[in-house]
């Protein structure tokens, strides 16, 4: 009946299910270690401890209270309830030590600060370490008796090797022989030309399909786990597979060959013996899409209020300086090609456009973008606002109507039928305002760079990334760094 009921499960039920368990498991022990601290220290002479007169006071439950509220919420900060984070390489039982520590020095220091009550030293001690003691070997049971239900129950994960070769069969040979692995290896997954460019070769492997079926081979056959060993996949192509695993419920795991790829994605796993990186599944979906879309939000309403009197100055200097609108006004495009009207203050003169042609000859850049150092085109005001990047202002206009992103690729002013297939990709997200190559080097970079760049950042993307590439953004504003 058990079994029945945990392979109806998703991978991601059974995740929350395990997380749940964890959570309620650690709730538990660290009330008891609270109580046994207080208990051993108020009413025994354990350890040739003396009884003190006073007795337990509210202070004490309050701040246990506290001790274990403030340590569930770091634990769940640092992943300890993720069954993808927990894992022999990850750090998972410092992690534990580091929560710990960190939530008694913050009650200690909450009771210096506020200075209601002087705490027993020995009580805080004796929790300490017995909140240590508790977590550790409770986390132990549960990971022993996990694995054992697993092979007990044979609820191993479905599990496909990307790429055939000597090392897909050594990492199948090796979990096979592991009697202690959760993998069951179910087949292989390989580019069509290499199967038919060998066949007989490949008749040493169990083929599910071909690479460009991944999606519906996974949906078949109700894969749990895939694990990419081939080295041969060049960068594009590795690419291509993370983008049909999105939205899927699949844990990816890369062989150390293609280390150059999303390293800040990559967790070290070894695994009887083989080392393989862990990806992480980033994406602007779910939880990680509201933090960036209340993220922007945010800052939009802060910052349309500020520049309001930006505004005013630099429309009428614009309009003293030349005729023609303060705003300029370009059609882009954003996620999933959907066209846009990008706003700027107008930098150039009514005839920018016309005189693009006679220009491009004197082009300092490469790809689908034109840069010009002392493009002739560019008006006196507009020359100040390109060098301060304070012509881009008005697309606060665009994150308020959702167009933009304070942070994502920039929309580049071509045609979609310009762009490459692989370059296509950087528009699976919301185009934004700034981006990693606005403070990688900004006009001094190459078009390809910048498209790697922007996919590099859909790849390893972060509220963090995010927030550090809009601190980088303002210091390259003041220092003018690439930009003209």
């Amino acid at each position: 009946m058990l079994k029945k009921f945990l392979l109806k499960l998703s991978r991601k039920k059974k995740k929350n299910l395990y997380g749940l368990c964890l959570f309620l498991s650690d709730l538990f022990f660290l009330t008891i270690a609270v109580l046994l601290s207080l208990y051993i220290r108020f009413y025994t002479t354990l350890f040739g401890l003396v009884k003190p007169i006073y007795g337990v006071n509210t202070y004490y439950f309050i701040y246990s209270l506290l001790f274990i509220a403030l340590n569930m919420i770091v634990f769940g900060f640092y992943g300890l309830f993720d069954s993808d984070q927990i894992f022999k390489g990850s750090g998972y039982y410092l992690r534990i030590f580091k929560s710990i520590s960190i939530n008694l020095l913050i009650i200690v220091l909450l009771g210096y600060l506020i200075q209601t009550y002087a705490f027993s030293r020995i009580w805080i001690f004796l929790l300490y370490i017995l909140g240590l003691i508790f977590l550790y070997l409770s986390r132990y049971c549960i990971e022993i008796l996990t694995q054992k239900l697993i092979i007990n129950l044979n609820l191993s994960s479905k599990t496909i090797i990307i790429g055939i070769g000597e090392n897909g069969k050594r990492i199948e040979d090796t979990l096979k022989k592991n009697l202690t692995m959760t993998y069951n290896i179910i087949g292989y997954i390989e580019k069509e030309e290499k199967i038919l460019e060998d066949v007989n070769y490949s008749k040493n492997f169990i083929i599910l399909g071909y690479v460009d079926n991944l999606r519906e081979i996974l949906l078949k056959h109700g894969v749990n786990k895939v694990i990419i060993s081939s080295s041969t996949y060049k960068y594009f192509e590795i690419l291509n597979i993370l983008e049909n695993l999105k939205g899927l419920d699949v844990l990816v795991l890369m062989s150390p060959g293609l280390f150059e790829f999303s390293v800040r994605r990559m967790r070290t796993r070894d695994i009887g013996g083989i080392p393989l990186f862990q990806i992480s599944d980033v994406g602007f979906f779910g939880i990680n899409l509201f933090y960036k879309n209340l993220m922007d939000y945010l800052l939009v309403c802060i910052l349309f209020i500020f520049f309001i009197p930006l505004y005013l100055v630099f429309g009428l200097l614009i309009k003293l300086d030349s005729k023609g609108p303060i705003f300029f006004k370009q059609k882009r495009y954003t996620k999933n090609f959907k066209e846009f009207n990008i706003y700027k203050f107008r930098t150039m003169f009514l005839d920018a456009e016309e005189r693009l042609e006679e220009l491009k000859k004197f082009n300092q850049t490469d790809g689908l973008l034109f840069k010009m150092k002392d493009d002739p085109r560019i008006t006196k005001i507009g020359r100040f606002l390109r060098k301060t990047s304070l012509d881009e202002i008005p697309q606060i206009i665009n994150i308020m109507r959702g167009e933009l992103s304070f942070v994502g690729p920039r929309p580049i002013p071509a045609k979609i039928n310009e762009f490459e297939d692989w370059q296509k990709k950087r528009f699976n997200v919301k185009q934004g305002m700034t981006g990693l190559w606005q403070v990688s080097g900004r006009s001094n970079l190459s078009f390809e760079e910048m498209i790697r760049l922007d996919l590099y950042y859909i790849q390893n993307w972060s509220i963090m990334m995010d927030i550090k590439i809009l601190i980088k953004t303002i210091s390259s504003v003041f220092l003018r760094k690439g930009a003209y």
